[in-house]
């Protein structure tokens, strides 16, 4: 038998219990997994809507103080383009009155009335100012509209200011600009409403994407602004937040609010939001949670059988292999907390081993007894036939005629050839099973011992393979050899007084085909033609018994038998009858 770990070899992981109920449960939780998943994504995105909503929030706040002196300016100038067009004309009414409403209001270096022609004339300036030649102001003409910009060196104000300019009709017709110029400073000390948190920059910018004003926890605000990316592209729509890297190379999230929609926009750099959860510092997906929850539950589910079913059935496969091997095992499982079902398994195969062995060993005494039985047999029919031999042999003593003696000693021949057979068979321990090359070898030995005349002075020699045949096979074998070894030593004779030689061989020529040969040499003088005798017609039906063929060759000194048999093969012991 084979080692006990091939009784049951182990099949493909997807064969195995643990595999199949994880992949069952794993249906199960499919659904509630795809659930859990869609659940969390529509909540990631609701809790990055309302991050985006509070950063807005926030940034509108951080731009509160800005906002107002624009809408403040703006509203000025709406409001003060009724009275230019009424004083344009008039410049020293003009300058008094805008001199009067900026000492007034205090929020403003400039306010002036800008023709299309360029040259200020009505204004708080106390000169007139000629911006004829100025470049920018073509574009100011050709593109009537509001806008706002800032000047770094403005001719009348000593500081950097954000100016102003809001478009002036009569009768439907564009006549000028009033402008109004705030000084950057003004800006920046507005406060701003009250907020929990602060952005990293914040700047305001117009539509062209020049920056007006710009706030910075660091020294420079524009190092906050997006990377390669123009201001003037993110101009218009409403409020929006993005995330890309600065000037720095760092992440940022940043958050776009209308000042005056469509005029001026501020853009706020915050630090990049982790609306994703976070486990030990590690940010991951919230899809990730119900995901490690469905493939924990298949793991647990994995481990759960393992440990209550197949750790059980490994050990029970254990006690299995090591009975196949052995006819040993432990009565007693080592296992614990196997569940009732496993104890009852258990026990019944206690049960099942115990019985087998006791029917095996009753098997045992019975085979044992046969075999017994059958030597004795044996033993009494070889005893029985050296007894008709010793008849035969006071027969032939007391025989007078040459051709009677002759008779009776090929008889007496056979007889104790089959009487080997018989000896052979009862000293063998496997009675299903016969020593052919032994067999053979101790019946050529005797038959040329007891068959050799006197002073024939035979050269003999055997040479016999192991050949295992069934006792069926092995009889017809040994009687066919019995007729070679008489018919050799009958007709065995040499030319020129040498010694006659017998030689008899016994091989396997190939897997499952066997030979038997015996070879005798032949005097000039002696007949050997026996092809119609009894001992040619008795090799022939042994030999078919066999299920050989005879092939005969002779010559003028040499008398050749050789005949080739399959040896039947042992796949199972035959059956009893």
């Amino acid at each position: 038998m084979q080692d006990g770990d091939e009784l049951a070899p182990r099949g493909p992981i997807s064969r195995g219990l643990r595999f199949r109920v994880a992949a069952v449960l794993a249906l199960a939780l499919l659904p509630i997994g795809v659930v859990g998943i869609l659940q969390t994504r529509d909540l990631s995105q609701e809790v990055r809507i309302r991050t985006e909503l509070t950063l807005q929030a926030l940034t509108d706040r951080a731009s509160f103080g800005e906002r107002q002196v624009i809408e403040r300016a703006f509203g000025a100038a709406e409001a003060l383009s009724s009275v230019l067009l009424e004083i344009r004309d008039e410049p020293e009414s003009c300058r008094r009155y805008l001199s009067d409403y900026l000492e007034a209001t205090g929020r403003y270096s400039f306010i002036g009335f800008l023709p299309p022609g360029g040259v200020i004339s009505c204004s708080s300036a106390p000169a007139t100012l000629d911006l004829s030649q100025d470049e920018r102001l073509d574009g100011w003409m050709a593109t009537i509209e509001p806008r706002a910009m800032a000047i770094a060196n403005p001719q009348v104000s000593t500081e950097s200011v954000l100016n102003i300019q809001h478009p002036i009709y009569e009768a439907g017709d564009f006549v000028g600009y009033v402008s109004i110029s705030v000084p950057e400073r003004l800006v920046m000390d507005q406060p701003d409403a009250d907020a929990a948190r602060r952005p990293s920059s914040l700047i305001t910018f117009n539509a062209q994407g020049i920056i007006l004003t710009e706030s910075s926890q660091r020294s420079d605000a524009l190092a906050s602004m997006p990377d390669q990316v123009p201001l003037a592209l993110l101009f218009g729509g409403g409020a929006d937040t993005f995330a890309a890297r600065d000037q720095f190379g760092q992440n940022r999230t940043f958050v776009l609010m209308p000042v005056i929609p469509d005029l001026i926009y501020s853009l706020a750099a915050w630090p990049p939001e982790q609306p994703h959860a976070s486990l030990f510092g590690i940010n991951y997906s919230p899809a990730l949670f119900p995901l490690l929850m469905f493939l924990a539950s298949v793991a647990v589910a994995y481990f759960a059988v393992d440990r209550l079913a197949v750790r059980h059935v490994a050990a029970l496969q254990g006690r299995m292999n090591a009975f196949a091997r052995s006819r040993s095992f432990d009565p007693i499982p080592r296992t614990r907390g196997q569940s009732s079902e496993f104890e009852d398994l258990n026990r019944a195969f206690t049960d099942m081993a115990y019985s087998l062995l006791d029917d095996e060993a009753r098997m045992e005494d019975a085979l044992r007894e046969k075999n017994v039985l059958l030597k004795e047999v044996h033993h009494r029919v070889k005893n029985n036939l050296q007894l008709i031999s010793s008849i035969m042999n006071m027969k032939i003593r007391r025989a007078s005629q040459p051709e009677t003696i002759a008779v009776l000693k090929r008889l007496q021949e056979r007889i104790m050839g089959l009487s080997t057979v018989h000896r052979n068979l009862y000293q063998t321990e496997n009675l299903s099973r016969s020593n052919a090359g032994r067999l053979l070898s101790d019946l050529f030995g005797q038959l040329i011992s007891s068959g050799a005349e006197a002073g024939s002075n035979i050269d003999y020699r055997g040479d016999f393979d192991d050949v295992i045949l069934f006792p069926d096979q092995a009889v017809p074998l040994a009687l066919l050899a019995s007729e070679l070894a008489t018919n050799a030593l009958k007709y065995a004779g040499s030319d020129g007084g040498g010694r006659p030689t017998i030689r008899a061989t016994l091989s396997l020529i190939e897997p499952g085909i066997a030979r038997l040969t015996c070879r005798n040499s032949v005097g000039r003088t002696t007949e050997t033609d026996d092809s119609t005798g009894l001992g040619a017609q008795l090799i022939r039906a042994f030999a078919a018994q066999v299920g050989g063929e005879v092939q005969i060759t002779q010559t003028d000194d040499l008398y050749d038998v050789v005949v080739n048999f399959k040896v039947e093969e042992f796949m199972t012991d035959p059956a009893d009858h």
